[in-house]
């Protein structure tokens, strides 16, 4: 009779343990208007939270003809789809995570991030008019491919 207690409580114990996983943030960088967005998810990763307070990271992931640049200041490990670089591996105007440092640093100093103008429907977008966070309000992660 114990037994017929004590499984199914283990099971539900077991099933109301937390995922073992946490969101990415970072802030989109639009390269058209030199500046970076608000913090939103970006991925969806497996494993604890490692923290929020590092360095700056540069993460780049293209999806089809797109690419988006992500800077954010979550601690690695990050997932293996994205190039990641470090704020001292940036070099060069045609490389974009110099531009989203720049642009970072200027929201580190300013607080501003890119403006959010509406779209054709009168709801808030992104300002890039681009496939990045312009389609009615949803941010640019959910057009940006899932990693596992």
């Amino acid at each position: 009779m114990r037994w017929t207690v004590f499984v199914p409580a283990l099971l539900i114990a077991v099933a109301c343990d937390p995922p073992d996983v946490h969101i990415l943030t970072g802030q989109l960088y639009d390269p058209g208007a030199a500046c970076v967005g608000p913090s939103s998810g970006v991925d969806v990763v497996q494993g604890p939270s490692t923290g929020d307070a590092c360095n700056p990271s540069c993460l780049s992931i293209a999806s089809g003809d797109a690419s988006y640049v992500y800077v954010t200041t979550i601690c690695p490990p990050f997932p293996g789809d994205y190039t990641v670089e470090a704020e001292d591996a940036a070099t060069g105007a045609g490389d974009p995570c110099t531009g989203a440092f720049a642009a970072y640093a200027d929201f580190e100093d300013s607080g501003v991030t890119c403006p959010v103008v509406a779209d054709d429907a009168g709801e808030e977008g992104g300002s890039d008019g681009g496939d990045a966070g312009s389609d009615g309000g949803t941010d640019a992660a959910a057009d940006a491919p899932a990693t596992d």
